[in-house]
């Protein structure tokens, strides 16, 4: 190939990309039906929302790990945590077990062990408390899920 070819390949391909990306975000009455839906096609795959790129949706459920010592009263491990390790912790433990659900409780035991030798070596038991909006038109009526984690 020619760099006279090969500069011209280029140039056509910056082009083309220019004009497809051009076809999906400018205004419909701007644009002919044809080469929006072809500029759709080409630019959706990477930029439409739902890869979540630039506004994701917020989680429905507000989760806490909670600690509980012999047989005194729950308590949530972030609000309590001396250390922001321990904060981390257990919201990234929260955050696993929703992303994939009760069956990665097993999984979750190593995060559980490591909160217990730390700093909660008092601690008895471990559970999961999600507050959960079941109606997005009523963000305030929120049903609770408590998911037990095992005794370290």
């Amino acid at each position: 190939m020619t760099p006279r070819i090969a500069r011209l390949s280029i140039i056509a391909c910056v082009a083309l990309h220019t004009l497809m990306l051009a076809a999906y975000s400018f205004p419909q009455a701007m644009v002919p039906e044809r080469l929006r839906v072809i500029g759709q096609w080409y630019a959706r795959p990477v930029f439409h929302q739902q890869w979540k790129l630039f506004a994701p949706d917020p989680p429905r459920c507000a989760c806490a790990l909670q600690v509980r010592s012999g047989e005194g009263e729950w308590r949530d491990v972030e609000h309590g945590a001396q250390h922001y390790l321990e904060r981390r912790m257990a919201r990234s433990l929260c955050r696993y077990i929703q992303t994939h659900g009760e069956h990665s409780v097993p999984g979750a035991r190593a995060v559980v062990v490591a909160l217990t030798h730390a700093a909660r070596p008092e601690a008895s038991a471990f559970r999961i408390v999600e507050h959960c909006v079941t109606d997005p038109w009523r963000p305030a009526d929120r049903s609770t899920r408590i998911t037990p984690l095992f005794a370290p």
